[in-house]
């Protein structure tokens, strides 16, 4: 059997990656970890393949990054096309089960995969619904793209649309569990929280970015303290003069 696990990619570069999180380089350094914490993940599966799909232009950066790992090269922008080119290109190289995931999941757990790759044995199709309607996981064992076709990308609509499309296609439909992406300040303060209470095996490029930029918080408070503590003796010492002068 013949499995491939495909994470949707791009390069961690500052103002391109994940930049509702934080300032631009600290959220394309956030970005990094947790692609690095997906594709350990990847590893966890020991699959045939684990394969980036990944914007034009990507490939360079991913590759100094993603040892090991295959790149994928979308043929236009987009996430319709980024879909359509990976079922497409897999299935078309004899692979028998795809799983196609986000990379901006890090503490998803293995078992999920697992789960959504047995159901393809009497399932045409695997979904994992997000909490804001969308997806954050979809396995198939034919390459059934009309399922990409006509969806409005990026809403509250994409999950239900696509199970529409499924029950028109007269496909069959697991669903795993809903899971979350870390897109907005909101997902990012769950993941923080899941994190206190999971092992410190899971996600640690993630944790070590977050207490990298916790201690950055802390040092910037500590210097704003000192600079008041000095801006107000400035003043004190300003105004003593004035009153002497006077």
């Amino acid at each position: 059997m013949r499995r491939s696990l495909v994470l949707v990619g791009k390069a961690p570069l500052p103002g391109a990656a994940k930049t509702r999180l934080g300032p631009p380089v600290a959220a394309a350094a956030l970005y990094r970890a947790f692609l690095l914490d997906t594709l350990d993940l990847a590893r966890q599966l020991g699959w045939q393949r684990t394969t980036i799909v990944h914007p034009r232009g990507d490939d360079a950066e991913l590759r100094s990054l993603c040892e090991g790992v295959q790149l994928l090269e979308q043929n236009t922008s987009g996430l319709e096309d980024a879909l359509k080119c990976a079922f497409t290109c897999h299935f078309r190289e004899g692979f028998e089960r795809v799983v196609l995931i986000g990379s901006d999941s890090p503490t998803l757990p293995v078992d999920v995969i697992v789960e959504a790759e047995a159901a393809l044995a009497d399932h045409d199709v695997v979904l994992g619904p997000t909490r804001d309607g969308g997806y954050y996981l979809i396995g198939m064992r034919q390459p059934h793209l009309g399922l990409f076709e006509d969806v409005d990308w990026s809403t509250s609509r994409v999950f239900a649309q696509t199970l529409r499309k499924a029950q028109r296609l007269g496909l069959q439909v697991h669903e795993v569990g809903e899971w979350y992406d870390v897109d907005e300040p909101a997902d990012l303060d769950r993941l923080r929280d899941e994190l206190t209470r999971l092992p410190e095996s899971v996600a640690p490029n993630t944790r070590a970015t977050l207490r990298g930029w916790d201690e950055d918080r802390r040092r910037l408070a500590g210097a704003s303290r000192v600079l008041g503590r000095d801006a107000l003796g400035h003043l004190s010492a300003a105004s003593r003069l004035r009153q002497n002068h006077d």
